[in-house]
C-alpha cells in the first residue's frame, strides 16, 4: 500500500514535468484578454456620459453597437433632445470615421487631421473612439512588472507605437488586474513622453453576465494646467445597460444608417 502511495506522489509530481505549468501570460495576451472580456465579441450598450468642467455640467445618453471582431462601431445619442440624432459610424480597420449631423442633415467624414479635435466637447477625442480596437494592433507591447493601482495589484504594461502605424500618441501606458485582466488604468503620452490624458476604470459589476468596469473616467491633464487646477474637470462615461455576443444586423455598420431620418 506504502509503495502505490508512492507510486501515485511520483506521478502527480511529475505531471508538471510532462505537461509543463500554465505559461505566464505575454503583454499582448493580457490587453487581448481585456478587451474581450470588456467588449466581447459584439457589444450593445447604453451610456451615460458626464462632462464637467468650471462652467457647466452636460449630460448626454447614447446607444453603442460595436463589432470587435469586424472592427466596426456605431453610436447615437438619444438625448438632450439638442443633441438627439448625431450619429457616428466607426470603421476601425479603415481608419474612417463619420459624423451624422441632424441639425444640417448631413454627413461628415472626420479627416485624419480631426482625431485629436473634441467628441462632443468631452475630454474624449476622435481618435479615443474610433482607435479603440487598434490598441492590439498599432502598438508593440512590453510587460514592465506589477504595480499596485486603485487598491489592485496590477500588471504594467508600456505600448509604443509601431514605425508604419498611423497613431497619434507616443506611448501609452496599461495597467490591468492581475486577477482577471481587467482594465483599472490607461495613460497617454505625446510625442515628447509628456503625459496628456488619463482613463480611470473602476465600479467594476456583473453585467450581462460578466464583470466589466462599468464606470470610465477621462482626464486631460493640459486642460487642467491651464485652468489652474480649479475644480475637477473631467469627462466621465456610465454604462446603464450592455449585452454581450449578440448578433448585430449588417446593415447598423453602414451610411444608409448613418443619414436615415
Amino acid at each position: 500500500m506504502k509503495k502505490a502511495v508512492l507510486t501515485i506522489t511520483a506521478v502527480l509530481t511529475a505531471v508538471p514535468l510532462l505537461y509543463g505549468t500554465s505559461h505566464a501570460l505575454t503583454a499582448r495576451e493580457i490587453i487581448n484578454k481585456a478587451e474581450l472580456a470588456v467588449r466581447g465579441d459584439t457589444q450593445i450598450a447604453l451610456v451615460e456620459i458626464t462632462i464637467k468642467n468650471r462652467r457647466w455640467t452636460r449630460t448626454l445618453k447614447m446607444k453603442s453597437w460595436d463589432n470587435r471582431v469586424a472592427k466596426k462601431s456605431f453610436a447615437e445619442i438619444l438625448a438632450p433632445k439638442k443633441d438627439a440624432g448625431n450619429r457616428f459610424l466607426m470603421i476601425t480597420a479603415e481608419k474612417l470615421m463619420w459624423h451624422y449631423n441632424p441639425d444640417i442633415g448631413k454627413e461628415m467624414k472626420i479627416h485624419p487631421s480631426m482625431m485629436l479635435q473634441s467628441w462632443m466637447g468631452s475630454d474624449f477625442t476622435n481618435d479615443d473612439i474610433v482607435k479603440e480596437s487598434s490598441i492590439l494592433d498599432d502598438y508593440t507591447h512590453t510587460l514592465d512588472g506589477k504595480k499596485t493601482v486603485e487598491g489592485y495589484e496590477c500588471y504594467v504594461i508600456t505600448l509604443m507605437p509601431k514605425p508604419d502605424a498611423a497613431v497619434v500618441w507616443g506611448k501609452l501606458l496599461y495597467y490591468a488586474r492581475v486577477s482577471d485582466c481587467l482594465p483599472v488604468k490607461q495613460e497617454f503620452y505625446d510625442q515628447h513622453g509628456k503625459l496628456k490624458k488619463v482613463l480611470t476604470l473602476s465600479n467594476f459589476r456583473n453585467m450581462d453576465g460578466r464583470v466589466i468596469p462599468a464606470t470610465m473616467k477621462m482626464i486631460t491633464l493640459k486642460k487642467r494646467r491651464d485652468q489652474g487646477e480649479t475644480g475637477e474637470e473631467y469627462t466621465q462615461m456610465d454604462i446603464k445597460d450592455v449585452q454581450f455576443n449578440v448578433k448585430i444586423p449588417h446593415n447598423v455598420f453602414s451610411l444608409q444608417n448613418l443619414k436615415r431620418r
